[in-house]
């Protein structure tokens, strides 16, 4: 039995407890965030309401929440969800938990397809698309476009469809369950757009990888193979080896990969480009085939 105590003292104890067991640098936020999260406040909400009394019912709940942030869980898997280009996303250990980096190259993709081509409605494919952040996105941003969602795991694509279901763009996505490009098989030809950020770290790097991302995020999203580039090299040899299919192709990378994966796009694309992120590394990878075939 669980005896009663303010909001200002379970903020405490967790930022105590989180200082205590690893997380020493962002305890107070950890811990503000687990316990609004759990209560259902906003930041004003919980910090006027300190005095308030802590549900009993839900200290359980917390206990369990701080003993899984103190092994090393992601907040995002503990809580379910993250932001997004601006919407919130379900999230699970069956899929990578979305990075601000990916955002931009949302922005890549609707820039490039609004300077390169002349009519609205698209044919897009996402590669890898885990929890649907980039399709989804995409399919809200801009609903006359023709999504097609790819992923090899079961799992990721029904979280994706999840979160597709909650913005209303279930319907406008096609799902195909497979490796990389090949659910498309034909059906690549009819392409626009191919947007991907697929696994790209090296595989003996990812066991190198900081505790939360090692051993929590799906290994299947990050190994990229020996040397990270496995994902881009198989999907340009599938764009090779089609007379037609995507003109635009959009690749997010690893900020040391930038040289390696443009000199692969340059074998099947007439202009290639990296764009760099907020830090300076590269981030993204453009390619446009004016010809095709």
């Amino acid at each position: 039995m669980h005896r009663e105590y303010t909001l200002r003292e379970a903020y405490r104890r967790a930022s105590s407890f989180l200082q205590d067991n690893g997380a020493e640098e962002n305890a107070n936020f950890e811990a503000e965030l687990l316990i609004r999260r759990l209560v259902g406040l906003d930041r004003t909400q919980f910090f006027m309401r300190l005095s308030d009394p802590f549900p009993t019912d839900l200290a359980t709940k917390l206990e369990e929440w701080l003993r899984r942030r103190a092994s090393g869980e992601p907040l995002q898997y503990i809580v379910g969800d993250q932001e997004f280009y601006g919407r919130v996303f379900q999230v699970s250990p069956a899929v990578l938990i979305p990075r601000p980096e990916t955002e931009l190259l949302i922005e890549a993709v609707i820039d490039e397809a609004e300077r390169r081509f002349a009519e609205d409605e698209l044919r897009v494919v996402d590669v890898g698309t885990g929890s649907g952040a980039i399709a989804v996105t995409l399919a809200l941003e801009k609903p006359q476009w023709q999504l097609t969602a790819i992923d090899l795991s079961v799992s990721a694509l029904e979280v994706a469809q999840m979160n597709a279901k909650r913005y209303g763009v279930r319907e406008q996505i096609c799902w195909l369950q497979g490796d990389l490009l090949a659910p498309l098989g034909a059906g690549l030809s009819d392409i626009d757009i191919l947007v991907s950020n697929p696994p790209y770290i090296p595989s003996q790097t990812v066991y190198e990888l900081e505790r939360q991302v090692r051993d929590f995020e799906p290994y299947l999203a990050l190994d990229g193979g020996e040397d990270g580039l496995s994902p881009y090299r198989r999907m340009v040899s599938a764009l090779a080896s089609v007379k037609a299919g995507p003109k635009l192709i959009c690749f997010e990378i690893g900020a040391d990969q930038g040289r390696a994966v443009a000199e692969l796009l340059a074998s099947v694309c007439q202009e290639v480009t990296v764009k760099q992120d907020l830090a300076g590394l590269d981030r993204i990878v453009v390619g446009w085939r004016s010809t095709v075939g």
